[in-house]
Order: C-alpha cells, then sequence, then structure tokens
C-alpha cells in the first residue's frame, strides 16, 4: 500500500541521525525540510535557525504535518556538569517546538527520550510499564521532557510518539562505542568507569528506521516505546571487540559520578507496532565499527 506524502519538519536534522532520516523520508516520496543552525548536505530543504527563535520555529512549523524534535544535548556527564545548557537544549528547545504545534494545529511530534529515565531497575529486561527512576541531570530532563509532552496531549490534544532509545552507535554517532574507537585510532588508552554493566546497543541506522515508522504508521499515536536491540551487552564484551579489531588498544578502569546499573530494553511493543527489527549480531556491530577505520 502505496503511504500518503507528508510533509516532515526535523529540528537538527543536520546532524548524524537526522540524515539518516531526511534520506529516508526523501528516498520512500515525503517532504522533508531540515531547520538547523548547521546546513545540511542531505538532499532537502533546509532552514538555517535556531531553536530558540520562536517567532521563526513557530512560521516553519506550521508548514508541516510531521514534527521530529533531534535538538538536545546527549551526553549525560556534560549535561551533569552544565545543567543549564542541558536545560536549554533538552526542555527549553522542546517547549518552544510544543508552543509552536499548539498554535499552529492539527501536527504529530515524534520525540527521541532515553532509556535512562529508567534508571536502576529491579528486573530486566525493562518494559514500558516499569516506574521511571532518573539518576542524573541528562536523564531527569529527558523525563521532564516526556511529560510535557504528555501534558500537550492532555491540554492541547497534540498528538505524540516517543520513544525511550538505549545505547545507540554508528559511524559519526556521539556515544560511548565511538569514544572508544576514537581512542583506539589514536593509539591513547580506552578509560571506562564501569566496565561490568551492561547495555543495550542499537544501531543508529535502527534508530532512524524507528523513527520513521513512527512519524508515518497511524497506529504509532500517543505512546511510549523502547527502542533498543533487546540484548544487553557487558561492557567489557565491547572493548573486546574493539581490541581485536586494533590489538595495540589497551583499556583502564576510571572513576565517574554517575550512577552504574544494568540496562536491557523489552522492545516487544516497538515489533508490534513499528514492525521493529534491529540488528543484533556481534558481526554486525563489528562491521560497523571498522568502517570507522575509513
Amino acid at each position: 500500500m502505496k503511504e500518503t506524502s507528508k510533509r516532515v519538519f526535523i529540528t537538527g536534522g543536520a546532524g548524524f541521525l537526522g540524515q539518516h532520516l531526511v534520506r529516508k523520508f526523501s528516498d520512500c516520496g515525503h517532504e522533508v525540510c531540515v531547520y538547523d543552525l548547521q546546513s545540511s548536505t542531505a538532499p532537502c530543504r533546509s532552514i538555517a535557525g535556531d531553536i530558540l527563535d520562536t517567532d521563526k520555529l513557530q512560521t516553519a512549523i506550521a508548514e508541516h504535518d510531521i514534527i521530529i524534535h533531534l535538538v538536545g544535548l546527549i551526553d549525560a556527564a556534560v549535561a551533569q556538569k552544565d545543567p543549564s545548557r542541558s536545560f536549554e537544549l533538552n526542555v527549553l528547545s522542546l517547549q518552544n517546538v510544543l508552543e509552536a504545534c499548539r498554535i499552529c494545529d492539527d501536527k504529530k511530534l515524534i520525540f527521541p527520550s532515553s532509556a535512562a529515565v529508567y534508571g536502576v531497575t529491579e528486573d530486566l529486561p525493562i518494559k514500558e510499564n516499569f516506574p521511571v527512576k532518573p539518576t542524573n541531570i541528562y536523564s531527569w530532563h529527558k523525563y521532564v521532557c516526556e511529560q510535557m509532552i504528555r501534558g500537550y496531549h492532555h491540554n492541547f490534544g497534540i498528538n505524540f510518539f516517543i520513544i525511550r532509545i538505549s545505547n545507540a552507535y554508528g559511524k559519526g554517532n556521539k556515544g560511548v562505542i565511538n569514544t572508544f574507537i576514537e581512542k583506539a585510532k589514536k593509539g591513547e588508552v580506552i578509560e571506562s568507569f564501569a566496565p561490568h554493566q551492561y547495555r543495550d546497543f542499537i544501531y543508529v541506522g535502527d534508530v532512524a528506521e524507528a523513527l520513521y515508522k513512527a512519524a508515518i504508521y497511524e497506529k504509532a499515536t500517543n505512546r511510549i516505546v523502547n527502542v533498543g536491540s533487546g540484548q544487553g551487552w557487558q561492557i567489557t564484551e565491547i572493548l573486546d571487540l574493539i581490541c581485536e579489531i586494533f590489538p595495540e588498544a589497551k583499556w583502564v578502569r576510571t572513576k565517574r559520578e554517575l550512577v552504574t546499573y544494568d540496562s536491557i530494553l523489552d522492545i516487544t511493543l516497538a515489533k508490534i507496532l513499528l514492525d521493529f527489527e534491529p540488528h543484533t549480531s556481534r558481526d554486525f556491530m563489528k562491521k560497523v565499527i571498522m568502517e570507522e577505520m575509513v
């Protein structure tokens, strides 16, 4: 069945994840507009704009059906050191988008939240109905964003879909695996503050696919859904894989002022609502890591 063409607006769309999304939407015949401080290299319309410029943002959003809000500060350590910056990029930026959606009416908002909102859990894998227990500024701000979206839905009828993303990796993405890779490439010692914790690593291309389907699928409406690989990787397994690719690489355990915990997501709901089938094999991850060497 042919999809109805949508007019899609992506804030922060010039970034790595945004460029994945732009290509997906464009290839499937949808109109795409990127709103970003940086120029987008993807084949789409691009508006150079600040997310804090409310008038310009509102004018741009008015022309579109689907709003995907990718602007945000994703580094938990940076957010912990600079909570005001995290609030500005994560919370205030969303408030501006929500207000524009309220004023312009009839929009669907897609928002990437984080599995970090669950914090320390007693059971694994983590289901969407588990209680949220944020442990740091970043996860608290993500949880605040979720509540803001729900508030605008209940009070103003804004349709939404929130995906709680586990740890993303992929060439150009700024995650822990990529940090390890950059250290190995430079011949520097890799530092890990919690090498024995388990994390759910998801390929960034799979995240883009989930966001695309969240925007397009009619059944993906007004829900919060986990998006991960559905399996756990101990950080030492990742370090061993990197040392296999970079034989000279070495790593050490360091201290860091963040709570450590295991996190593996139950992705049953994503499979049902988004027909989601992520990559999970070690061979696939190794292939992606080796692409970083090019």
